[in-house]
């Protein structure tokens, strides 16, 4: 099955644009801690956000 084309755009709403980005930095860094495991490794994400005085490690 083929996927859609994502249209992507500036989400108008503030509380809908933080809600979806407090999903999506949950999500990466559950797969950064997968990523970690199944491959024995150390890895490092550091996300910078405007609603955050200090970047998040």
């Amino acid at each position: 099955m083929i996927r859609k084309k994502v249209k992507l755009s500036y989400i108008t709403n503030a509380s809908s644009r933080k809600a979806n980005y407090k999903k999506r930095k949950k999500g990466l860094m559950r797969k950064m801690s997968e990523l970690s495991t199944f491959c024995g490794i150390g890895a490092c994400a550091i996300m910078y956000s405007p609603y955050e005085s200090q970047p998040e490690v």
